[in-house]
């Protein structure tokens, strides 16, 4: 159910009691008060994942099947030599 009040909207989902219960415990160890920061806490977290997926999207679909360049200042990783073992 979407509930629209002049510039907001109200969003809401059943979830069970065990999740809730969880989500409390959640909320007070992150310092959350109550259940709309909460929820809002989790619809930017789920929309920053949303913004990430498209970046790298958008990446994919640029480069297509060549590696991507790496970031101004990174290195490429070396190959670690193993131990010469004798014996």
């Amino acid at each position: 159910m979407t509930t629209t009040t002049g510039a907001t909207e109200t969003w809401q989902a059943r979830i069970t009691h065990d999740l809730a219960a969880q989500l409390r415990r959640d909320a007070e160890l992150l310092g959350l008060d109550g259940r709309t920061e909460i929820v809002k806490a989790a619809l930017e977290l789920l929309h920053r994942r949303a913004a990430e997926e498209r970046m790298a999207q958008s990446v994919d679909d640029f480069y297509g099947d060549r590696e991507p360049p790496l970031p101004v200042g990174v290195r490429p990783a070396q190959a670690k030599s193993q131990p010469d073992v004798t014996t």
